[in-house]
């Protein structure tokens, strides 16, 4: 089996290692609510739009997936902010575990 490299760090990640795979799926949702008072919506036209648009660039409207490999190192500082929101000032040093 051959070497991975953390999708973070780029560290090397030899057979036997401990890695982490982190899956994110953005999708759409819906909450059943349609506001019909903000929309004035000719449909051909709008179906016209999207004819022209590439199949990938609608699909990722609606479903996004990726998929990363990190190190145990990654792993943790990710967990720790996942959406990397800010931390006001606090850092993250190279002694954290």
């Amino acid at each position: 089996m051959a070497s991975r490299i953390c999708s973070r760090c780029s560290k090397v990640i030899n057979p036997g290692d401990l890695l982490y795979r982190v899956t994110i799926k953005v999708f759409a949702d819906f909450d059943g609510i349609i506001n019909i008072k903000s929309y004035t919506i000719d449909v051909e036209k709008e179906f016209e739009k999207v004819k022209s648009v590439p199949e990938d660039l609608l699909e990722e409207e609606v479903y996004k997936e990726f998929d990363y490999i990190l190190c145990p190192r990654c792993k943790e500082v990710y967990c720790a902010n996942p959406l990397h929101l800010p931390l006001d000032d606090l850092t993250l040093t190279e002694d954290v575990p």
